[in-house]
């Protein structure tokens, strides 16, 4: 972010010399830039930035007084993506184990210095472990050495049935791990399965589709959302196309049957009609098809919020003289779908501005100088 030179009399620079005259300090304007690749050269996620440093210099245009150059980052959130693989016995069966393992991680390391990791995998056996994990300790940057060695550790499977207690392993391990994670920004579950789900038993499938459902809805009511990636014929495709509804706030359809069986708990919220969120089916068997495809989900969780990094703050009451512009294209100043001020120092892009910001390559600031509040 810049504050630049203003102009007496809308034509001469302030600072420029005894041009300025007696005009009087005429007005400044602020910008900040922030370029994102689009995936080239290593990226396939698109998180790369391009942001200024801090430098601060005064010059005075002659009697007319005095303008800052300000350079200031201006900085999005860094997201947390909890990546959760199923560790069914057909994972290892069917030779989706270790394409998987490639393509995981590839797109970690690629992009560790940018996104916060966290990994697990899990199964379960039936009156005995439930849910059964291997998991890399902790969420943070840089972690792919330790979800390398989780990996490793989970790819000899455990002896007995192995199962499924997809719901299970959200809400009683995942989602508060997440929630309790300190760190500001986005949080996302990336989730990989080439099944059914089930509650470490052989319930009906309905009742433990429900379950997933219901977990992964109360998820994104918390600020949690879900990816989900199916591999193979035996991952259904209706259940995916419902955790991809519920992973971003969509309607999910009313299931078919299973309603009035008695091991339906109507864990999940249900309507007439689904949504259309986009849900992943890559070739399980292609590690290149599977990490363009994670990357490409990955690429989803850019941060709509971006923080002012304590320098400066906004007057709020004249925030919207400020503009915001994606890929050159300016953003309404609106709470619904556009750009607003959550604090004097976090501007948030809500909305149809936020889904804009995932496909683009470059987001620009620009905001007048009477509105900045040096801290």
């Amino acid at each position: 972010m810049s504050c630049g030179g203003g102009s007496d009399n809308g034509q001469t620079p302030q600072g420029a010399g005894g041009a300025g005259g007696a005009g009087g300090a005429g007005g400044a304007t602020t910008t900040a830039t922030t370029t994102t690749s689009d995936g080239a050269g290593g990226d396939p996620g698109g998180f790369g930035t391009n942001v200024g440093g801090t430098d601060l210099t005064t010059g005075t245009g002659g009697a007319g007084g005095s303008c800052q150059q300000l350079e200031i980052q201006f900085e999005p959130q860094t997201p947390t993506v909890m990546i959760v693989v199923d560790r069914s016995g057909s994972m290892y069966s069917s030779g989706y184990w270790d394409p998987l393992k490639t393509a995981v991680l590839n797109v970690v390391e690629n992009l560790q210095d940018r996104v916060r990791f966290g990994f697990l995998t899990f199964t379960g056996l039936a009156g005995q472990q439930c849910p059964l994990l291997a998991r890399a300790d902790g969420i943070a940057l840089n972690h792919h050495a330790a979800i390398a060695a989780a990996y490793d550790e989970a790819s000899v499977p455990p002896q007995g049935k192995l199962e499924t207690p997809t719901a299970m392993t959200f809400n009683e391990v995942v989602v508060p791990e997440l929630l309790a994670f300190p760190e500001p920004g986005p949080r996302y579950i990336l989730f990989v399965t080439d099944g059914e789900p089930d509650r470490c038993d052989d319930v009906r499938a309905e009742c433990a589709r429900d379950d997933v459902i219901g977990a992964v809805q109360d998820a994104h009511d918390q600020g949690i959302g879900t990816f989900v990636f199916g591999l193979g014929t035996g991952a259904l495709e209706q259940h995916l196309q419902d955790i991809a509804n519920a992973g971003v706030g969509q309607p999910v359809g009313r299931p078919q049957s299973g309603m009035d069986a008695p091991c339906f708990e109507d864990a999940g919220t249900y309507a007439d009609a689904g949504g259309s969120a986009t849900y992943y089916t890559p070739d399980p068997t292609d590690a290149t098809a599977l990490e363009n495809e994670l990357s490409a989900a990955i690429a989803g969780v850019k941060s709509c919020t971006f923080d002012l990094q304590g320098s400066i703050k906004v007057d709020l009451r004249n925030a919207s003289l400020g503009k915001v512009l994606i890929d050159g294209v300016s953003v309404p100043y609106d709470a619904q779908n556009g750009w607003t001020m959550e604090s004097a120092t976090q501007l948030v892009l809500v909305g149809d501005a936020c889904e804009q910001l995932k496909g683009a390559t470059e987001i620009s600031f620009d905001f007048p100088c009477e509105i900045i509040v040096p801290r």
